[in-house]
């Protein structure tokens, strides 16, 4: 009877035991994925018929994953000298340093780099781009060509809920003014902003009538590997 009794005991305690934690049990939760992203731009002369240029074309996509709070391309934001000269020239070496920069101080995940630009104003970008629970977000911005210093970009997208990453998610585009040049159609000559401006929307002509772009220019999709 007493071994039986020292029996139950032990289950009792290994029971309790085993029934104890810091908190509920969690099945299920991811902690890191890659996506599968398509930009697709859009920007033509019938939807943007005012002043079309002949030579419209994209830079190579540039972006990298990152924390929902980062704020390198925030609107309201001082533009750095990397993203002054991907909107300018579409130049996206400076760029790619300071991104590269910050990965390596932790504070980002992947570097993107499209292997090209798109060599008219319609076509789309392939990328693939890995995220995970503190880098959850994506950033991706091209140059709009020629311009004085616009540029296309699906800013801080968020793809994680705080246990699950999206299976796919699409969101529109924008375009933003850099705040570096104060030129106002496509191939208006070099006129620095002194001092310099903030990162903007860009909704003005001839892209648009001042509260929306005339249509959608870009759509982009990230759909999980």
């Amino acid at each position: 009877m007493i071994l039986k009794n020292s029996i139950f005991l032990f289950l009792a305690l290994l029971l309790m035991s085993c029934s104890k934690s810091d908190g509920p049990i969690e099945y299920g939760i991811e902690t890191e994925a890659t996506y599968t992203v398509t930009f697709k731009m859009n920007w033509n002369s019938t939807d943007f018929p005012k002043d079309y240029p002949a030579g419209a074309h994209f830079s190579k996509l540039i972006g990298w994953s990152h924390p929902s709070t980062t704020n390198l391309f925030k609107e309201g934001m001082t533009a750095s000298e990397g993203i002054e000269l991907m909107a300018e020239t579409g130049a996206i070496e400076v760029l790619q340093a300071e991104l590269e920069a910050k990965i390596a101080n932790n504070e980002g995940l992947n570097f993107v780099l499209s292997q090209d630009g798109l060599t008219s104003g319609t076509g789309e970008f392939t990328v693939e781009v890995a995220v995970n629970a503190a880098n959850p977000s994506v950033s991706l911005v091209s140059m709009l060509a020629p311009s004085p210093d616009w540029y296309v970009g699906a800013l801080n997208v968020n793809l994680y809920d705080g246990s699950h990453f999206a299976a796919s998610k699409t969101v529109t585009a924008k375009v933003y003014d850099a705040g570096t040049d104060s030129g106002t159609t496509y191939e208006a000559a070099d006129l620095d902003t002194d001092p310099q401006g903030t990162i903007s929307l860009f909704v003005a002509d001839p892209l648009g009538d001042g509260t929306n772009l005339l249509k959608d220019i870009a759509k982009v999709t990230f759909t999980k590997n």
